[in-house]
């Protein structure tokens, strides 16, 4: 009679078969109803999440499945779900792959990988390298870029200094005149200054009219000698 096999035995001895080796088993800390077998090629770690019948008990309990593995890919290079065969077609085969989720289904013979997960490549070192020079030379240009921002900002705010100032003086300018103008309306206020008027009075000129020296010859009128012997008498 043929051993009944676990399912994280079953798990284990499937991916060994591709260069991974078993690193840990055990309970998730992280799920009351997942245990978890994580494997590794000596470069990169799978991590699959072992499922048992009373895991889909719960309403909702796919959905909670499939959050707690997105969150596990940024902890591992691949991430893998195993159910038992009777739940393989509860998962969508389509979503998983979009997710990069691998899918597993066992029974009491052994596994098989019914989507194979996407596992992140790790890097080479000179891969690492340009990457490391790529972003040191992206964040040299964003400074550069930063600075000259910088610039044109500071020259911009000395120009507005500039016309603050012009704009005081111009306003201690306006005061000063305001406060002038103040004042001599204030003294116009006090009243006007009080002027003189004279007015000449036309001298009257009586003219004398001689005395009347009778009548006399045409060739004796407006004779001055006349009117000198008539004041004689």
């Amino acid at each position: 009679m043929r051993r009944r096999i676990s399912p994280e035995d079953a798990v284990s001895a499937l991916y060994e078969e591709e260069g991974f080796y078993e690193v840990e088993r055990g309970g998730d800390p992280e799920s009351l109803y997942i245990s978890r077998v994580i494997l590794s090629d000596g470069k990169r770690e799978l991590v699959v999440s072992v499922l048992d019948e009373d895991s889909f008990t719960s309403k909702g309990a796919i959905q909670d499945i499939l959050l707690h593995a997105e969150r596990l890919k940024a902890k591992f290079d691949g991430v893998c779900i195993a159910v038992p065969r009777k739940y393989a077609k509860a998962f969508d085969e389509g979503v998983m792959a979009f997710h990069g989720f691998g899918l597993v289904i066992y029974d009491n013979i052994g596994a098989e990988e019914v989507i194979p997960p996407r596992i992140r490549e790790k890097r080479t070192e000179c891969e690492e390298k340009r990457e490391v020079e790529r972003v040191a030379r992206v964040e040299s240009q964003e400074m550069v870029k930063l600075r000259g921002e910088l610039s044109r900002l500071l020259r911009i705010l000395e120009e507005v200094e500039a016309r603050l100032d012009r704009l005081e003086r111009e306003q201690r300018s306006l005061i000063s005149r305001l406060s002038r103008a103040e004042a001599e309306l204030a003294e116009l206020k006090m009243g006007p200054a009080k002027t003189r008027t004279y007015e000449e009075k036309p001298v009257e000129v009586k003219a004398e009219t001689p005395k009347s020296s009778g009548n006399l010859p045409s060739y004796l009128k407006d004779n001055p000698w006349i009117d000198i012997l008539s004041r004689r008498e």
